[in-house]
Parts: structure tokens; C-alpha cells; sequence
């Protein structure tokens, strides 16, 4: 097995710049996890057959987490050991465990009889993000739409809140185009989650077979663009506090809209 111990080696600088800048994942078509849950999660969803797989590991991460890195091997297409000094440059965590997997970007491709859809227009923080992943996996969600200005799905901080689920949701990215956004909820009726005089009680709604969310910016909430392509306008009713973050805010709904 290579062993590598350069700061210069050129899979250390690649690895080390996934982790950092959002611009190079994009250039290169690459992304990059670390740590024993990412790594094993993203071993079992990547295809080796048609993805390039880098995995690079110390020796102590090897005998702490055999079974993760035995499971990496076999789907790697380049591998080699490094120190424990390259695992704490390459690491974008305070504590990394010494596990680093780069492959190219790849997404899960959007059902075409999808019933329930959630659409974040313009969350910008990856926790957010990451969450909402997580959460619409868990509640049977059938995929998400990025719109606008939205925290990158392959961010480190996105997919470590999403704990793997990013590998295996449909997610869209519609960016700035909203002809793009209407194509994809043609047949939906669209929710826009909002405080407003006209908005519905959340909990006194009967969603329809095909229904989508819209959840705004943690600042400025739903875009008035994306508002108006709302079809009703629901709120959470909650006592005390002044409102929920996004993240809340989609699950609460995503768990009612389960119920459906």
C-alpha cells in the first residue's frame, strides 16, 4: 500500500480543497466526506463501475474502523495511507478520525411519479440544508429542489447534517431559473410556508396526492417570485417562541404531510 506524507502530494492538495472551496468541487465535478458514518454511507451508495473512487486513511483510523475501511477498499479506485499529520491538514473537523473519500459528483435521479415534493428557495446555511435532506428521507419525501442561491448539497457541513442521506435523495438544483421551477411542480398543488393573514393552519389541511413545500431563507423567507407560484399559503401554529428556523420548520410540515 502507498504511503504518503507530503503536504504537496497531489490527491492531499485535492482532497484538502474539496473540503474548502465550493468553486473547485464544481470545476473538477468532484466532492469529498470524511469520517467512519460518511465514508461507510457513501461506500454503499457510490458505483465504482462508473465513479471515480479516492480513498486515502491512516494507519490508526485502519485498525480503529476496519470494517469501514474494508468496505472503501473494495470500492476504491486509488488508496494509500497517510500520516497523521496529512489527516489533521486535509480535515475540515476539529477531531478528524483520519477517513477521506473524494468521488465525483453524482445525483439520484428525481422519480417521475413523485407525490411529495419540498422546495428550499434560497437556505443558505448547510446545517439547514443537510437537515431537511435528512428529515425529507426520513418521512418518505420523493425529492428536493434546490432554488436559487441555496447552501451547496456537497458542502461538508451539508452532508455531514444529512448524515448520508444526500447520497441517496433525489435532489434538483434549479438555481436562478424559475421557468425551470414551474416545469418540474406542473400537476402539484404548491404550499408556500409563511406568516401571513391569509395563511392556513398547519394540521387543518388535507394535502393532495401531489403536493409540494416551499420553505424560504432563514432571513428574508419565501422569494415574492417563488410566492407567487404558490397555490395556498399554510403556518405552523407554535406557542412562545417567535418562529421556527428552516430546518423546523420543514420537518414539523413533512410530518403532517406523512399523515396524507
Amino acid at each position: 500500500m502507498e504511503i504518503i506524507s507530503s503536504r504537496k502530494n497531489k490527491n492531499v492538495r485535492m482532497m484538502r480543497e474539496l473540503f474548502r472551496d465550493i468553486n473547485y468541487r464544481r470545476e473538477i465535478g468532484f466532492f469529498a466526506v470524511e469520517g467512519d458514518h460518511l465514508c461507510s454511507e457513501l461506500a454503499e451508495c457510490v458505483d465504482n463501475v462508473t465513479y471515480a473512487v479516492y480513498f486515502l486513511y491512516t494507519e490508526k483510523a485502519a485498525k480503529k474502523y476496519p470494517e469501514t475501511v474494508k468496505k472503501v477498499l473494495g470500492k476504491s479506485t486509488f488508496s494509500a495511507v497517510i500520516t497523521d499529520e496529512l489527516s489533521d491538514y486535509i480535515s475540515d473537523t476539529k477531531s478528524p478520525q483520519g477517513l477521506f473519500i473524494a468521488t465525483e459528483t453524482f445525483w439520484v435521479k428525481m422519480p417521475e411519479n413523485a407525490r411529495r415534493l419540498i422546495v428550499l428557495d434560497n437556505v443558505q446555511d448547510p446545517g439547514n440544508v443537510g437537515t431537511i435532506i435528512r428529515a425529507a428521507e426520513a418521512f418518505g419525501m420523493d425529492g428536493i429542489i434546490l432554488f436559487r442561491n441555496c447552501a451547496d448539497q456537497f458542502a461538508p457541513k451539508t452532508l455531514r447534517a444529512s448524515m448520508g442521506s444526500a447520497f441517496r435523495m433525489p435532489i434538483h438544483s434549479a438555481y436562478y431559473v424559475e421557468e425551470d421551477l414551474k416545469k418540474i411542480l406542473d400537476g402539484f398543488t404548491v404550499y408556500g410556508a409563511m406568516l401571513d393573514d391569509t395563511a392556513k393552519r398547519l394540521g387543518e389541511i388535507n394535502f393532495p396526492e401531489k403536493s409540494a413545500i416551499v420553505i424560504g431563507s432563514e432571513g428574508s423567507g419565501i422569494s415574492p417570485e417563488i410566492a407567487a407560484i404558490c397555490d395556498e399559503k399554510i403556518y405552523i401554529p407554535i406557542n412562545g417562541a417567535e418562529s421556527l428556523n428552516a430546518a423546523m420548520a420543514a420537518t414539523v410540515i413533512m410530518w403532517e404531510m406523512r399523515k396524507a
